[in-house]
């Protein structure tokens, strides 16, 4: 008889309904477009766009409320915000347009901020005439995805010690990906369900350490580290143990500063060769194709210039025992991203960007040479090199080496210079850029700077 008792008595309990949530609170911020609402028990709402009249509809399953119906009206694109039990295991909250208005329920962002607080944050309204009314009359419910409120790891540090990343959290990470990004020619690391310590602050690699940049970010839910190794290394395998992920660096790091040395530069027929140092070098000829570039006195055009020098340029480095790069063989217009990944991909030890100046035509006594770095160190020492050595076989005007946020020279990960052989807009330099034998003068000064920084820093 006990156990009958017992056995419809579990029956029972089974049969009563779980005890609903309550909607403790809800605020429409007409400034931000956004509601919030918290319950006192976990929900998973229910979201869907409605027309005529257009309308947000959030339905609480399993969640009652104190009164029956609340309304809230508002001003200017939103009509009201209503608060209703539709029956006792569902209530629902109605955000209403005015009739002249609607939203794209695509753009309608729907995220738990805790276990039992939610945020619906509206794009923003746009005007609608009648027959756009009239087209959507039969357009069914558009069903609006949710985000559910996901614990989150706390990254708490990043360490670098020797050739190795070290990731420190607060908890196990878990499905964490890793991959080059060509968009921005760094090495990603991608932890999702991830958020960065309040205070977080990521450390600065050091001179002559194994990364030339790190950088942290949080993105939405995940964070993403971006990393750059400096020349000659690799990135290995991420290694979980406990609550820390360790990046290895393999490889041999090259000799990357740069050492200021003021020996004489060797004689131009007499360049030295480098074959046993195994350099790769990047020679990127400017502009080409649908894009001239700089076009100056005669309609003499920069690309006209820069391709035959780039060319004698890697016939040059070639002989004397240097890998090359190009990144464009003929006149064909490239993009400067693809320039960059190409030096990027092939892990080139220098890049070299080729182009010539200009200024107004109304200006032909301006003249002369200038070569730009961006990083100091390395890049600033291989500009000066090659200013140097074209300064001293062309006798040209110093325009100096300077530094500037060239795209070619800060997303690329190795030393790289730009280098601007001569003004077409200046009377002198446009004669002599217009000559074949000066211009093959200019290659063989630029691979002399070139091969010249080679032989003191590798």
């Amino acid at each position: 008889m006990s156990s009958l008792v017992g056995s419809l008595a579990g029956a029972l309990l089974l049969m009563l309904p779980a005890e609903a949530a309550k909607l403790q609170s809800w605020q429409f911020d007409r400034a931000q477009n956004q509601l919030s609402f918290t319950t006192d028990e976990p929900v998973q709402p229910r979201v869907q766009f409605l027309k005529n009249p257009a309308r947000l509809v959030i339905e609480l399953p399993n969640t009652s409320l104190e009164r029956r119906r609340v309304r809230q009206n508002e001003t200017g694109a939103i009509d009201e915000v209503e608060v209703r039990r539709e029956d006792d295991e569902l209530a629902q909250i109605i955000i209403e347009l005015d009739n002249d208005y609607t939203i794209d329920p695509a753009q309608v962002i729907v995220r738990g901020t805790s276990s039992t607080g939610w945020t619906v944050q509206l794009p923003q309204p746009q005007p609608q005439s009648r027959s756009q009314r009239r087209a959507s009359r039969d357009q069914p419910a558009v069903a609006v995805a949710v985000m559910p409120y996901v614990e989150a790891a706390t990254l708490e540090a990043i360490e670098l010690s020797g050739n190795q990343v070290i990731l420190r959290s607060d908890r196990p990470l878990s499905d964490y990906s890793s991959g080059w990004d060509q968009a921005t020619a760094s090495y990603q690391i991608t932890l999702p369900k991830t958020q960065l310590a309040r205070g977080f602050t990521t450390p600065r690699p050091e001179p002559r350490g194994s990364l030339l940049s790190l950088r942290a970010r949080q993105q939405e839910t995940s964070v993403v580290l971006s990393l750059v190794p400096a020349p000659g290394l690799q990135f290995g395998a991420l290694e979980a143990s406990g609550q820390t992920l360790a990046l290895n660096l393999t490889g041999a790091a090259q000799r990357r500063l740069g050492q200021v040395n003021r020996s004489p530069l060797p004689p131009l027929d007499q360049l030295p060769n480098v074959a046993s140092k195994q350099i790769k070098v990047a020679i990127d000829p400017g502009h080409g194709g649908r894009d001239p570039g700089a076009v100056g006195i005669g309609g003499l055009r920069e690309t006209d210039i820069v391709l035959p020098v780039g060319l004698k340029l890697a016939e040059i480095l070639r002989t004397q025992g240097v890998e090359v790069v190009l990144t464009r063989q003929d006149d064909r217009e490239i993009d400067l991203e693809p320039r960059v990944s190409t030096a990027n991909r092939a892990d080139v030890d220098l890049f070299i960007s080729v182009h010539a100046n200009a200024i107004s035509l109304s200006r032909p006594d301006v003249n002369g040479i200038e070569t730009y770095y961006y990083s100091t160190g390395a890049a600033k020492v291989l500009a000066e090199a090659i200013q140097e050595s074209l300064l001293d076989a062309t006798g040209s005007n110093d325009r100096g080496v300077r530094q500037a946020r060239f795209y070619v020279l800060h997303h690329t990960q190795m030393p790289a210079t730009l280098v601007e052989l001569g003004f077409v807009t200046g009377a002198e330099d446009a004669r002599r850029l217009s000559d074949p034998q000066y211009r093959d003068l200019l290659a063989q000064a630029v691979a002399r700077g070139v091969l010249h920084y080679i032989t003191q820093n590798f």
